[in-house]
């Protein structure tokens, strides 16, 4: 994220009223992480890691990583809940299966990075993340998302070398879809805790999934 606002990444998507609510996200501050310089379709220099928000209604407190890249957080910003699963999220990314993907990196790492781990960490994993949503090959020396930044590099590669050898495709993670209509935004992903999804009210959605997938 360039170092003023610019906490990375999306296409404009479509709003899907059957599938998810909307709620707002008001900004707080960057949680664990780190500055890390890109190349590629996107270049500069950006905070990549943990983003924390206040969850509103409700006022719970609640942190995302960026599945969005190519735009700027706004504060607050209105987001449509779904997961990603959602075939909108597939189309505002360029990798193949790239929900499933950061899903699994961030169900992966995320929660122990959050309880202990170092803003290093948390900027590999980010990075990772946005690797795995722009390029199929995980190589962060070429394709649409390159990093530049030698100090995160080895810990982004093991978490890419990770999912390499992965049964990822099941992998799913709370997508919140920044809306456009309503002010715009970045649109973010967060593990699906069962506690978590019923503050943000997506829990129905993972319960109707299950159920479509064992009819």
């Amino acid at each position: 994220m360039r170092k003023s606002w610019f906490i990375i990444l999306g296409l404009t998507v479509l709003l899907l009223p059957t599938r998810a609510n909307a709620s707002e996200l008001v900004f707080q501050q960057m949680g664990l992480h780190d500055i890390v310089t890109i190349a590629g379709d996107v270049s500069g220099t950006f905070y990549a890691g943990e983003i924390d928000w206040k969850w509103v209604p409700g006022g719970q407190d609640i942190y995302t990583y960026c599945v969005d890249i190519l735009n700027e957080v706004t504060d607050p910003q209105t987001v449509r809940i779904s997961d990603t699963t959602d075939p909108e999220m597939q189309l505002s990314t360029t990798a193949t299966d790239a929900g499933a993907k950061a899903a699994w990196l961030l169900n992966k790492y995320a929660s122990d990075i959050h309880a202990g781990g170092s803003g290093l960490e948390a900027a590999a994993l980010q990075v990772a993340i946005w690797e795995a949503i722009s390029d199929d090959a995980y190589n962060l020396t070429a394709g649409s998302f390159q990093l530049a930044t030698g100090g995160i590099f080895d810990k982004a590669q093991e978490y890419l070398g990770a999912l390499a050898t992965a049964d990822y495709h099941s992998s799913v993670a709370a997508w919140l879809d920044a809306t456009t209509e309503t002010g715009g935004g970045q649109d973010q992903i967060a593990t699906p805790e069962p506690s978590s999804l019923m503050l943000l009210g997506v829990a129905g959605l993972f319960a109707r999934r299950r159920k479509q997938k064992s009819s």
